[in-house]
């Protein structure tokens, strides 16, 4: 495919991925129709039972930026195959993501526009978000909220910083928020379909560990985020959790994790197996346990997890 790409203009494609939210559909392809920087909005209709597909097609009929894609036969296959649909048919050098029950702010592209001027190295950048309840307080901005390199305090590697993000447990952003470019995030394997829940966490993590992400806007929220009873983050779980975690490893490799991911991965996985325990002392005593029982063997601890819990 030929990426539609005018000498010095910045286009985006935006990809909403939607299943069941017809009431919520057309805000959200509006507002990013409305932008300047977009160059085309992606509506991949996931097999819905309600109107989001006639919602789609009649948006598709008014808004010439708008295209509607679905899987073969209709079929529903989750938000991660919906995304990487989206990603394969993108006319654009830009990606930008959008769930289908929110929205974005009219300054969404507004960083991204200025900063990728500057720096031709950069791969992704990211922005804060806003949850719905919390529009009148911007201090609950969701994600970074200050340049984390300004945080740091010193010049680091771009491995560097993802050494320092997760040691410090880091949430730098939504997936509405971050800006990334086709060309590298299709040189790996994009959302892992394996996971319905915390792929997007998974996927960001493996492109840190390669690429080169700066802060955008980290002030005004650039996209508000709904909660609602049909949200996915209410079917989280330990158990979903412990499936995010397998994958990264199975598509990393646990031989080729850096020092600091297997320290990452091994206190990831006690405290996974800490919560079993509702006590807090005695959650907090088996981790304890379980670290110094197996601290001189970190590598082997994930690989026994790993083996343990394989996906069928």
């Amino acid at each position: 495919m030929n990426l539609k790409s005018n000498m010095g203009t910045f286009r985006v494609s935006v990809i909403i991925p939607v299943f069941n939210l017809a009431k919520f559909l057309s805000k959200a392809v509006i507002s990013a129709a409305d932008l300047n920087e977009v160059g085309e909005v992606i509506i991949v209709e996931d097999g819905s039972e309600d109107d989001s597909l006639q919602i789609g097609v009649q948006l598709e009929r008014k808004i010439s930026k708008v295209k509607l894609l679905q899987h073969p036969g209709g079929e529903n296959r989750g938000v991660s195959a919906s995304r990487n649909l989206g990603i394969k048919e993108a006319e654009y050098p830009w990606i930008a993501f959008l769930d289908a029950d929110d929205w974005y702010f009219s300054h969404r592209f507004a960083k991204e526009h200025q900063l990728l001027k500057e720096d031709s190295r950069i791969d992704a950048v990211y922005s804060c978000t806003i949850l719905e309840n919390y529009q009148e307080d911007l201090s609950m901005r969701y994600g970074v909220k200050k340049d984390p390199l300004e945080m740091i305090g010193h010049p680091v590697s771009d491995i560097g910083f993802y050494e320092v993000k997760l040691k410090r447990k880091w949430v730098l952003f939504h997936t509405n928020s971050i800006t990334i470019n086709r060309s590298f995030l299709m040189k790996d394997k994009q959302f892992d379909t394996r996971l319905a829940l915390h792929e997007d966490s998974e996927l960001w993590n493996r492109l840190l560990r390669r690429g080169h992400f700066v802060a955008g806007e980290v002030n005004l929220p650039v996209a508000l985020i709904r909660r609602h009873d049909n949200n996915t983050i209410t079917r989280r779980s330990l158990a979903t959790l412990k499936k995010m975690h397998w994958v990264f490893i199975d598509n990393v490799g646990i031989d080729s994790f850096y020092h600091f991911e297997i320290n990452y991965l091994f206190n990831a996985i006690l405290r996974m197996e800490s919560k079993h325990f509702q006590n807090t002392w005695t959650r907090r005593g088996y981790f304890y346990f379980l670290y110094y029982r197996n601290s001189l063997n970190k590598r082997q601890y994930i690989k026994k997890f790993y083996q343990e819990n394989a996906l069928n």
